[in-house]
Parts: C-alpha cells; sequence; structure tokens
C-alpha cells in the first residue's frame, strides 16, 4: 500500500470536460435557441463523427504494447496499425450511418417542421464547439503526454463504441418513448442529463478503479 494519492490523468480531464461541454449544448439549445428535439439526436449523432475521426490518427500513432519485462520484443508494426485503422474505419463507419438513419428518422417524427435560420446559426456553432473541444482533448490527452507511445492501437479502436450505446440506449430510445406518449420538448433535456451522467459514471469509475489498485 502506497501513501501517494492517485493521479487523475489530464486524458480523464479532457475526456470529462468535453463529455460536459458536449451534453450541455443541447441543453443551452433547447433553453435559450429555441432547439426541438431533433436537432439534439443530429448533434449527438454528429459529435459521434468527431469522436471516431479522432480515434483514427490515435490508432495509427499507437506504439504500444511495450515489451514485457526482460524482452525487448514490444510494439505494434505500422502494417498491423493501418489494419486496425482501416477495419476501424470501415465498421464504426457502418455502425454511424446506421445510426444516423434512425436518428434522422426519428428526428423528421418528432419535429416535422423546418428549423429556423437563427436555430441553424446556433446549430452550426454548436458543432463547431464540439469539433474545438475534441480536437482539444486530441491535443491535452493524447499528443501533448505523449500517450502514443504506450497505448494500444486494438484498445484505442475499441475506446469509441461504449459512448456510442449510451447514445443509442440513453437517446434514441428515449426520444422514441417520449415521442410515442407526447411528452413536452423539455423533457429531452432529461436525456441529456441521463446521459451525461451515465458517460461520466463510466469515465470516473475507470480512474477511481485505477485508484484502488494502486492503494
Amino acid at each position: 500500500m502506497t501513501d501517494q494519492p492517485a493521479r487523475f490523468p489530464l486524458a480523464k480531464v479532457w475526456t470529462v470536460i468535453s463529455i460536459v461541454f458536449g451534453n450541455l449544448l443541447p441543453v443551452f439549445g433547447v433553453l435559450f435557441l429555441d432547439w426541438d428535439p431533433g436537432l439534439i439526436l443530429i448533434l449527438y449523432w454528429i459529435e459521434n463523427f468527431f469522436v471516431g475521426l479522432f480515434t483514427v490518427p490515435r490508432i495509427l500513432m499507437a506504439q504500444g504494447p511495450p515489451p514485457t519485462a526482460g524482452s525487448v520484443i514490444g510494439g505494434t508494426p505500422l502494417i498491423a496499425r493501418l489494419g486496425t485503422a482501416a477495419f476501424f474505419t470501415f465498421h464504426y463507419g457502418v455502425f454511424w450511418i446506421v445510426h444516423g438513419f434512425f436518428a434522422l428518422l426519428l428526428a423528421s417524427e418528432i419535429s416535422p417542421g423546418e428549423s429556423s435560420p437563427e436555430e441553424m446559426r446556433g446549430f452550426g456553432l454548436a458543432i463547431i464547439g464540439i469539433l474545438v473541444i475534441q480536437a482539444m482533448q486530441f491535443w491535452q490527452g493524447w499528443l501533448r503526454p505523449k500517450a502514443w507511445e504506450t497505448a494500444n492501437p486494438k484498445m484505442e479502436m475499441f475506446l469509441p463504441y461504449p459512448r456510442v450505446m449510451v447514445l443509442h440506449i440513453t437517446v434514441l430510445l428515449g426520444a422514441a418513448g417520449l415521442n410515442a406518449i407526447g411528452a413536452p420538448t423539455w423533457t429531452m433535456l432529461l436525456l441529456c442529463i441521463g446521459k451525461m451522467a451515465i458517460e461520466l459514471t463510466g469515465t470516473l469509475g475507470k480512474n477511481w478503479l485505477a485508484k484502488a489498485r494502486i492503494d
């Protein structure tokens, strides 16, 4: 047992920031920009595109796993990383497109009317904001600490999927249920908060587990 406190990894800090920021954007849009529920579904779908987009260079750059104790053999060859990145691009791309089909279909049912120019301008700014925070997370949590030196490309490939599944469960199914019972627009905020809570629990839970192992 050690008395050294476990440090909260910088990558986790920026993951938490991106989760909070990404989920509060639609809350702000509904409360102050008159967004309809359909825009929330589309925004989350676009957010998952950026998550996948930044995963590809993570896979290509990941040089781990490091060699085991007493061995000089370690790392992942470039050809293997290219294969992993190609598989991820195809598999995640198909997954994202299918998810988008259902998201757009549900959005058209929830919000059959056209969005106003003000709504679309705010929506465009929200997309830019998500892209910026994802890029900052990539820099602060990946490039700056040189996390690629020990990262496993196969592990990086699987990281986006739990987040996409959270969206499927909490947002798509929840929005479909609220639409079926004729719930008002503001109830979509409950789904945004619920999605954020689940994502934060998963991220912080991994860090607490790491602390327990250190202790």
